[in-house]
């Protein structure tokens, strides 16, 4: 287990709450990019984990594996490669509960993994604000898991809260299968039908094999949008007002929409003939070259470093070169741009401007008129 001040190794693309594990515990953070698949982060490299983990002698790695666009890395390579270095593998795998459902990717805790995180309330019948933690084999102390746990979890848990859990987990045991092959049988359906129109495309199994991708998740329809001159907003907002269909997130290039066993089938078809006809009334226009590109943001100071030091807020397009004092990420789905203790760099500065214009969520702008954001007082 990590102590204070000690390496540690996250996926850049991980959430702002493994952020904020390493804010709080002081830990230095060293970064394992994700590889490109089309327009979002593909998997991890075994042999770029192996490099980092040398360069580092960290002792616990976290990823996140399924991501939230359906990306599954290669955990069981990940594991023999941590601990072939002494470390323990953390997998964040919020978005991969219902992965023990047949059809679904294999759970990374059945991959060898050493700890998995999953959000029960995301993909299978339960309450929000329900998870569960899977520890595996003995290399985890678990005394100390449960010290922690103790320390940052609340000491009046809710019983409504466990109750959902046992019952989305027995309703996963009794008919999930049976729900999954519906579901996926449906899914099939509606790949096929929206990416005949040769307008949208929505993304599966092409995807496995290359860019890190071990497998992919097919509950998830990432719907591209680059062969048109529609938006992933402007088609989430077609859907909202004349279809009434919610969807989970949208940027410019793509559209996501969650579904699972507790979803009406009949609702499902819909929404694939309401993605059909909107298709239907588009021109084909290929938008400029949308290829996903990590940008490797140089460090100055630890997140910890950061935070404490004195701060001032200025306008987005005077930060060029100043040092974040707070974390900027587009929500959903929460993954940082930039991180407390990086230096705000020119393609920072044009990303966030683009989310902005395009109407996305993004936190870390403390001012929405001028754009003003947080950076340390030097």
């Amino acid at each position: 287990m990590t102590a204070i001040g000690d390496n540690i190794i996250i996926g850049r693309n991980c959430h702002k709450s493994v952020y904020n594990a390493v804010e709080i515990r002081n830990l230095k953070p060293n970064y394992l990019y994700p590889e490109s698949a089309k327009f979002f982060d593909g998997g991890y490299s075994p042999e770029a984990l192996e490099e980092l983990l040398k360069e580092s002698g960290a002792k616990a790695v976290v990823i996140t594996s399924p991501t939230y666009e359906g990306v599954v890395s290669n955990i069981k390579e990940l594991v023999k490669v941590a601990h072939k270095n002494g470390a323990i593998l953390i997998v964040d795998s919020a978005h991969g509960a219902h992965f023990l459902l047949d059809g679904f990717p294999n759970p990374a805790y059945k991959e060898g993994a050493d700890i998995v995180i999953e959000s029960v309330h995301k993909t299978l019948p339960a309450l929000t604000q329900t998870a569960v933690l899977h520890v595996m084999g003995d290399r985890v102390d678990k005394e100390k898991l449960e010290s922690a746990l103790g320390t940052y979890q609340t000491s009046s848990p809710s019983y409504i809260f466990m109750a959902s859990i046992d019952e989305s987990y027995k309703i996963e045991r009794e008919v999930g299968d049976k729900k999954a092959e519906g579901l996926l049988k449906t899914l099939e359906e509606l790949r096929e039908n929206v990416n005949n129109t040769g307008k949208f495309f929505v993304c599966g199994k092409e995807l496995v094999g290359e860019n890190g991708v071990c497998d992919y998740d097919l509950g998830k329809l990432v719907i591209d949008l680059s062969k048109t001159n529609i938006t992933g907003t402007e088609l989430q907002k077609i859907l909202r007002e004349k279809y009434k269909f919610e969807t989970e997130m949208a940027n410019n290039q793509y559209v996501i929409a969650m579904t699972s066993i507790a979803d009406d089938l009949e609702k499902v078809k819909e929404f694939g003939e309401a993605l059909v006809e909107i298709a239907e009334g588009l021109e084909v226009s290929s938008k400029e070259d949308t290829e996903q590109t990590n940008v490797k943001n140089k460090v100055k100071y630890s997140p910890y470093e950061a935070i404490n030091k004195e701060a001032e807020v200025v306008s987005l397009y005077d930060a060029k070169g100043r040092v974040a004092g707070d974390y900027i990420y587009k929500y959903p789905p929460g993954i940082p741009l930039v991180v407390p203790g990086e230096i705000i760099s020119e393609n920072l500065i044009k990303e966030v401007e683009k989310s902005l214009e395009s109407g996305l969520q993004i936190k870390g702008i403390t001012d929405k008129i001028t754009s003003g954001i947080k950076v340390i007082k030097e």
